[in-house]
């Protein structure tokens, strides 16, 4: 008996390497396929929504902290301010500029959403006023790439870089200047994440190694580093969990529990005091 069948639904490449983030409401997934960004339903798993600009690699994104934007950096070193909806499965951009010399290699928003930081393959870590479209600081200090940029989530004017050079560099942006530079790492720092209440930073490096910094001080100068741990393999990416709702009527610190994710390919688990 010859049986038939009829197509449902068509899954096709949603993903090609690098960065994935959530949205804030936490239903959709970003990542990067290619010269766009994939917008995908977490719920049901299906694309709904391709944002980029055809021919153009995209090489770092951040998604907005409460809106439904983007912003989007491709090989063409063109940063492009994206509004889309979901829904309607639609984008527009809303201004598009040129930033760094050489390829952005990393982008984040700070928690308000008014600012995003770059990291540059020039050395360069930029910020900018996305809404107006132009820089409000450049910070030079680096040697070599910038691989990444994080904003603490406490304070928009404290900003955490990671580099080629093997250092973690903090920045204030109110004075402008570097405040602190965290050296730990012997391999380039790749992967940063700042803990919920941004009293703790913590950095992941090519010599398999992640290093958790005190950084609960009024100065940045006094930051300093608590306890290193070994993940034998180089880490690429940390995720910070959230603090359990228990832990907002506890009078201990909360435990810092957080991910790492390695060259290996391997997602490792780790933790320690606030």
């Amino acid at each position: 008996m010859a049986t038939t069948f009829s197509q449902l639904q068509r899954y096709g490449r949603i993903y090609s390497g690098g960065k994935v983030a959530v949205s804030a409401d936490g239903a959709l997934l970003a990542a990067a396929c290619g010269d766009s960004i994939s917008l995908v339903d977490l719920a049901t798993g299906r694309l709904l929504l391709s944002v980029g600009a055809e021919g153009d690699e995209i090489t770092a994104f951040a998604i907005h902290p409460s809106l439904p934007e983007l912003v989007l950096a491709g090989s063409s070193r063109h940063l492009r301010h994206v509004r889309y909806s979901a829904a309607a499965g639609s984008s527009e951009q809303v201004r598009a500029w040129r930033a760094h010399k050489l390829p952005v290699v990393d982008l984040a928003f700070e928690r308000t959403g008014t600012l995003a930081a770059s990291a540059g393959a020039d050395g360069a870590v930029m910020v900018f006023d996305v809404a107006k479209g132009y820089a409000t600081h450049v910070f030079r200090g680096h040697d070599g790439v910038v691989h990444r940029v994080a904003f603490s989530p406490a304070s928009s004017t404290r900003l955490a870089s990671s580099g080629a050079d093997h250092s973690v560099r903090l920045w204030d942006l109110a004075s402008r200047e570097c405040a602190a530079v965290l050296s730990a790492h012997v391999g380039a720092a790749r992967a940063l994440a700042w803990s919920a209440d941004g009293a703790t930073l913590i950095s992941g490096g090519a010599d398999q190694m992640v290093n958790v910094w005190d950084c609960r001080a009024a100065r940045l100068t006094s930051s300093r580093l608590t306890s290193s741990l070994a993940v034998l393999e180089g880490v690429e990416a940390i995720a910070v969990d959230p603090p359990p709702r228990s832990a907002e009527r506890s009078a201990e610190p909360p435990k810092l529990t957080f991910v790492t994710a390695g060259s290996g390919g391997g997602a490792l688990p780790g933790g320690g005091g606030a």
